[in-house]
């Protein structure tokens, strides 16, 4: 409980939270009427460790509801795995446009389901994959597929391909990736089909960060443009490119094994 707490205390510094309705002490005055058998009644240790846990769970889903700026510490809880999202005053210096950064080694679906931890998914109804790619260096595996320009998919300065799509189990390696996104983007979190999904628009440093400790590299990161990021159970699929918010809905509710 102490990573969390730290994390949660962190989190409250940086949000400036709705004014919250005056709950104790309707929520105390209900409790006190209740009626309930002695041998029900919860003993005072197991009453407070439940609302220690209530308060935590709703603190953290009040702030991603009403906050933009919301840090990976609630993300992670509420089921985004694999990337970290962190809102920063502004993108770090000397972050360039880097196509074909870090993709690992040229290989096909066939042989990277060999040294994948999950099932890939692929999305429908767009040409390609013209490029698979199997980092071997993330815990699990990670599959990135890249896609040729075609109708609706014009070619990314910043990737240098029509779409580019990104795997990993985020179970086992949580927070290799991150985005720094500056006050410019857009944050929006949504539920696409019941699954977990942020949507970031606008430029934005995409990082990379496989040592331990997590910490920041000026030469793992690149600049991203937009990008759609959905949890499909432990698979977090990021779907990047020169595209707008409707095309990457339509992309990822094709995605199939």
């Amino acid at each position: 409980m102490a990573e969390l707490e730290k994390r949660l205390v962190e989190l409250g510094g940086q949000l400036d939270l709705p004014m919250t309705p005056p709950l104790a002490e309707k929520v105390g005055a209900e409790l006190r009427a209740a009626k309930l058998p002695e041998a029900a009644r919860p003993v005072p240790r197991l009453r407070l460790a439940l609302l220690v846990v209530l308060a935590a769970l709703l603190l953290a889903a009040g702030a991603v509801a009403a906050v933009p700026a919301a840090r990976h510490a609630v993300l992670e809880i509420l089921g985004l795995r694999g990337e970290t999202i962190e809102r920063v005053p502004k993108l770090p210096e000397n972050v360039r446009a880097k196509p074909g950064w870090k993709l690992g080694r040229p290989t096909t679906l066939s042989a990277a389901r060999h040294g994948l931890t999950f099932e890939p998914l692929l999305p429908g109804g767009i040409a390609g994959p013209n490029g698979v790619f199997l980092d071997a260096e993330i815990l699990g595996g990670a599959l990135n597929l890249t896609y040729p320009p075609q109708p609706g998919l014009p070619r990314s300065r910043l990737t240098g391909v029509g779409l580019l799509v990104d795997e990993l189990n985020g179970q086992a390696a949580p927070g290799f990736y991150g985005k720094m996104v500056p006050p410019g983007a857009r944050i929006e979190r949504f539920r696409l089909d019941r699954q977990f999904a942020v949507w970031i628009e606008g430029l934005h440093a995409f990082v990379y960060k496989p040592h331990a400790d997590f910490t920041f590299h000026i030469g793992h990161s690149r600049l991203a443009a937009n990008a759609l990021l959905v949890q499909h159970g432990a698979v977090m699929v990021r779907l990047e490119g020169k595209l707008d918010k409707a095309t990457a809905l339509a992309i990822a509710r094709t995605l199939h094994r």
